[in-house]
């Protein structure tokens, strides 16, 4: 016979109000949670959320739309989600959607079926197909690293374009006039704003003659050939390289070549490449506030689920 709330009740001496309060993230004291979840592991209650569910026409789940399931930065941001998430009373739903439209909004349908009672979105189609479905059934949706003109979205993005324009003249005060970017197709929000940030600041600099770009196709692979096609061009020894997958490819390939991102050519990525500060100590990157973009993320979708309205939130990043 299953075990019930009132079982739970029984071994803590608790009433089920305080027990239904802790499983619906209410205000309960430390001491009575301690006795709560004690009394779980030994009594090994399993709570039935569907059936929940069809009671409060909410399954406590969030679907996570992903771009690909390989990707350091959509990982890294859905792990703090989560983190959040799971302290909110609400568990996840991950679909890898391999960077491909169709698989998106398959996606999306899947998770509606599932009755989740909102979606966080990284992926390609944030903006179309892929979110529509979920608007047109009243399901709040956030979208993380895309901006897009649907005004019942939240969004959730960086100062891309300021940040990138900041990251490029760091490298014009040094004294690059030829820097190339390395970006990926500029039909993708974040891409696009980057490489108007770039070209902001070439312009403003009086160097419009030397902008220069290459589809790095957001991958370590595409990174690399970018890389690689920038400097036997003779594209100059600087690189703005605009996501990490990018930059690893792209540091790959100047070593390859005879040259040492950060010592004898200046060399600008995104995100975190502390891998490669042994033998790279002079790399630049810009940094992304990823536990702050997930936190946010996750703040975000509860309140909207709460009745609160869709809103654009633009976070910071820092240059290092």
């Amino acid at each position: 016979m299953s075990v019930t709330i009132k079982d739970l009740a029984r071994e803590t001496g608790l009433t089920p109000a305080t027990i239904s309060a802790y499983f619906n993230g209410g205000n309960v004291r430390g001491y009575n949670k301690a006795k709560i979840e004690s009394a779980i592991e030994k009594l090994g209650y399993i709570r039935n959320d569907f059936a929940r569910g069809l009671r409060t026409h909410r399954s406590r789940t969030i679907g996570v739309l992903l771009p690909e399931i390989a990707n350091k930065f959509s990982t890294s941001i859905i792990s703090e989600t989560e983190e959040s998430l799971r302290s909110r009373g609400y568990g996840i739903i991950v679909c890898d959607c391999r960077s491909n439209v169709k698989r998106e909004r398959e996606a999306v349908r899947f998770l509606l079926s599932k009755m989740v009672d909102g979606l966080i979105v990284i992926a390609e189609d944030t903006g179309a197909g892929a979110c529509l479905a979920a608007t047109q059934n009243g399901v709040p949706v956030v979208a993380v690293d895309r901006m897009t003109e649907n005004p019942l979205l939240s969004h959730v993005i960086i100062n891309n374009r300021e940040v990138s324009k900041n990251a490029v003249n760091m490298l014009i005060n040094r004294g690059n006039k030829r820097i190339t970017a390395v970006c990926g197709d500029l039909g993708i929000y974040t891409a696009a704003e980057r490489f108007a940030g770039y070209k902001e600041a070439m312009r403003e600099a009086g160097l419009e003659g030397e902008i220069r770009y290459v589809n790095g196709d957001l991958s370590i692979e595409g990174g690399y050939k970018a890389a690689k096609k920038a400097l036997e061009e003779g594209g100059g020894h600087a690189l703005f390289v605009t996501n990490y997958e990018m930059s690893m490819g792209a540091v790959m390939a100047a070593k390859e070549m005879g040259f040492t991102a950060g010592s004898d050519m200046d060399f600008m990525g995104f995100d975190s490449l502390d891998y490669f500060k042994p033998f790279c100590p002079g790399i630049m990157t810009v940094r992304q506030p990823v536990k702050e973009l997930g936190r946010v993320a996750a703040e975000t979708i509860v309140s909207m689920i709460d009745g609160g309205p869709a809103q654009n939130i633009v976070l910071g990043a820092e240059i290092r």
